[in-house]
């Protein structure tokens, strides 16, 4: 999706000025993945997101979802991500967390699940595994407790706070380019 241009940055309002205004105001770096994204992205970073931008462990679980799902191209979706958990429980792994939250980011799954959510991926011409998306967030949509604890639309707590907060500050058609190559 093309990178919106001479657009103003989507305004933010209610509590999500208080945020905002703390949001502003930390050290990216001293978080994990999926806060370092969001700080970094909400304070104006639009550079791509690249395999540079993971741990290797959260690299090793992207290729295990894509893997999980199959094929030379494919999509994940969020309940791919419980498929994922699921298959983790089964060999004697705990993830920190089932559905997205602040817990998520005590583990590369979650981490994972809270940065990219739903994403796209597909082998490049030279045979490397390459995931494409845009950071950014969807608005809210009515839904069910089931989408609720999965992440599809949002959460609840102070997870559904910042994802509130997200989803205005880096709406759709301002997020970031995401662009990982998994190799072979």
């Amino acid at each position: 999706m093309p990178q919106p241009t001479n657009k103003l940055a989507p305004e933010v309002t209610g509590i999500n000025r208080l945020l905002d205004f703390v949001v502003q105001r930390l050290p990216a770096g001293k978080f994990p993945t999926s806060a370092r994204t969001l700080i970094e992205t909400a304070q104006g970073n639009r550079d791509p997101i690249t395999e540079k931008n993971f741990s290797p462990e959260e690299l090793a679980m992207i290729k295990q979802l894509v893997m999980l799902k199959g094929g030379d191209a494919g999509d994940i979706q969020y309940k791919d991500y419980s498929t994922l958990a699921r298959a983790m429980w089964a060999q004697g792994q705990t993830p920190m967390t089932l559905s997205p939250g602040l817990l998520s980011m005590g583990d590369p799954r979650g981490n994972i699940q809270t940065t990219l959510g739903r994403f796209k991926y597909a082998r490049d011409a030279k045979g490397n595994l390459v995931v494409q998306d845009t950071y950014d967030f969807n608005p809210p949509q009515e839904g069910t407790m089931q989408e609720q604890r999965t992440g599809d639309y949002g959460a609840l707590g102070p997870y559904g706070l910042i994802r509130d907060y997200a989803g205005e500050k880096i709406p759709r058609g301002y997020g970031r380019p995401v662009n990982i190559n998994l190799g072979r």
